[in-house]
């Protein structure tokens, strides 16, 4: 069994994504982590911050921003994407808002030949990892 995942794409690199790549850096979690956001500098910045840990890690993880293209041989794709809530905004409101942005999401991992598994970090996590899970077409334990 494999103890360790080799590559990790992180989808949305907010505070969730980011926590969880830094997370998952001073764990040792990855060989490589891959940032990707709608906002290609945001990533890029984030991941360049990230890497000035990277010597201070029990791991030499190489954190970078990529694209789509880069989840074809991940081991694991987490999403956090999501857009924030505004004032006034019913949570159903947003849910449907977010609802469009998973299917975009799965619909480009699925066009990039991915084929691991999705771990969904982003509100409301019950529904959106329904979503995803139907949108993808994958078994529950993908």
């Amino acid at each position: 069994m494999q103890e360790r995942i080799n590559k990790v794409v992180i989808i949305g690199a907010g505070a969730v994504g980011c926590s969880c790549a830094f997370a998952m850096v001073n764990q040792a979690v990855a060989e490589e982590i891959v940032l990707i956001d709608k906002n290609e500098k945001k990533a890029e910045g984030e991941a360049m911050d990230l890497n000035h840990g990277v010597p201070f890690s029990p791991s030499s993880t190489v954190i970078r921003s990529g694209t789509y293209n880069d989840c074809q041989d991940a081991d694991l794709v987490v999403i956090s994407a999501g857009l924030p809530q505004k004032p006034g905004e019913t949570r159903l409101e947003l849910l449907g808002k977010n609802i469009k942005v998973f299917k975009s999401i799965v619909k480009n991992l699925l066009d990039a030949g991915f084929d691991g598994i999705i771990l969904v970090a982003s509100n409301p996590v019950d529904i959106l990892t329904y979503a995803a899970f139907k949108e993808s077409g994958f078994p529950p334990e993908r």
